[in-house]
């Protein structure tokens, strides 16, 4: 993925680390813990890409720009083709 996307996790801003067509990783200031149940809303030209997904795992960190969390998310009920879509439009050009 791009550097720093940011897409919306239960209606707040996360950064997108990864993004794969079972889950994804993310950088959160909001607490996550596992089995915690989300919504994700990634940025999309016509309407956002949203789907129900769940915290798998989850970590604390606390680096010098302040406080987060870095959680695993597997997705539930997620459109395949247009997430394939969005994984295609944001792939980081390798050179």
């Amino acid at each position: 993925m791009r550097a720093e996307l940011t897409i919306a996790l239960d209606g707040h801003p996360v950064t997108l680390v990864d993004l794969s067509p079972n889950g994804a990783q993310v950088l959160s200031t909001l607490p996550l813990r596992p089995n915690q149940r989300v919504r994700l809303s990634l940025p999309q030209a016509v309407r956002p890409l949203r789907t129900g997904a769940i915290v798998v795992w989850a970590s604390f960190e606390m680096p010098s720009e302040g406080a987060r969390f870095r959680a695993g998310l597997v997705f539930s009920g997620v459109d395949l083709d247009a997430l394939a879509r969005f994984i295609e439009a944001h792939r980081r050009q390798e050179s």
